[in-house]
């Protein structure tokens, strides 16, 4: 599996730009500025329909222009995807092998991607969604079932919520509360089977490559209530508070994943450096282990690989990232900054300079 084509148009600083990557490695070697992440948004938004730089995708669209267009050739086993995206004021087409598609979640389906990026100490110091977020990546690729669970969960959510808001008796709210918690729980059955697989992963790595600081750290998966009780006795105790409120404050919504290093919390332990070196495992481990479920082999999108990693984290990282057999596009300034973290791997190198794109040779 792998993107075999790739061709952005006015996007950021690249006015235009045809690449065709390696199968495994393709480095991406500019100065800061230069248009290396933009090329990594290029890549993620045939695949998510959407940049993981910001949420407005209007600010992708390069200046004086209309519209942004991104396009891929993909191959899987034998079967060969056109994939197309275009940004134009704020209608957002997207087309696979000549077929306009409505949801971006086709796109993951054929080519998902993982991005791995500087601002991943936000998985310790921000809130809960981050880390929910990839909880919900890896579920809805490995369990065909979990996407239609969560839309029946919130859907069921949004009715419960919109009772609450409008003040609505006590029996118009509890009404939502069976159905709830029956969505509830296949959600949670999906979402822990997942964790636990994840943990096994990461606990493999560390002492596989003798990352001695993770061996002390812990995986805490909170479903979104306290797991003394059960939903329903949970919804039941806070109705008062919720209807206060006018939301529902349990459930799989609230799901978390805590981090310690003993009885402490992993952002108080752990150095910047160490925060990004687990987490860009994590992230690994999540690639591994989707192979494994599924025989999907999702791009690694990797900016910056240098920043905060020491040299021997850089190898540790280097040498799991080249054992995933994803299709890999690390960004550097230059390099020399990656020492030789990726060895005599086959691979292929880009210059990026303000906004232009070449292959080197």
């Amino acid at each position: 599996m792998g993107l075999i084509q790739l061709g952005v148009s006015n996007l950021r600083n690249i006015s235009q730009a045809s690449l065709s990557p390696h199968p495994t490695l393709n480095l991406i070697i500019g100065d800061n500025g230069s248009g290396k992440t933009s090329l990594l948004e290029a890549i993620y938004c045939l695949g998510r329909g959407r940049s993981f730089k910001t949420p407005n995708s209007d600010k992708l669209i390069q200046q004086g222009r209309q519209a942004l267009t991104v396009t891929g050739r993909v191959r899987i086993r034998e079967t060969e995807f056109h994939l197309g995206m275009q940004r134009a004021g704020k209608q957002t087409l997207i087309r696979v092998s000549g077929q306009d598609i409505k949801k971006a979640s086709q796109l993951a389906e054929i080519l998902p991607i993982q991005v791995i990026e500087p601002g991943l100490h936000a998985f310790f110091e921000q809130g809960p969604g981050v880390r929910r977020r990839f909880i919900e990546w890896g579920v809805f690729h490995v369990e065909p079932s979990y996407e239609h669970a969560w839309r029946d969960y919130r859907r069921i959510l949004q009715q419960r919520n919109a009772a609450l808001k409008a003040g609505w008796a006590k029996e118009a709210v509890v009404q939502w509360d069976n159905l709830l918690v029956q969505a509830a729980r296949r959600i949670d059955a999906h979402r822990r089977a997942y964790v636990e697989k994840i943990v096994s992963f990461l606990d493999a790595f560390a002492a596989q490559h003798a990352i001695v600081f993770m061996q002390g750290i812990d995986i805490d998966y909170y479903p979104g209530w306290k797991r003394s009780s059960g939903l329903a006795e949970v919804l039941a105790d806070s109705l008062a508070s919720d209807r206060q409120r006018g939301f529902t404050q349990s459930g799989p919504h609230r799901a978390d994943i805590r981090i310690r290093v003993g009885r402490d919390s992993g952002k108080d332990i752990l150095s910047r450096g160490q925060q990004k070196l687990f987490v860009c495992l994590l992230f690994l481990a999540q690639s591994i282990l989707l192979r494994e479920l599924t025989g999907k082999d999702p791009l690694i999108l990797i900016d910056d690989l240098a920043a905060e990693l020491d040299e021997l984290s850089r190898r540790s990282l280097a040498k799991v990232l080249l054992s995933t057999n994803s299709q890999i596009f690390l960004t550097a300034t230059s390099l020399p900054s990656l020492g030789d973290v990726c060895g005599d791997a086959s691979r292929a190198m880009f210059h990026v300079e303000h906004g232009r794109v070449e292959q080197v040779i």
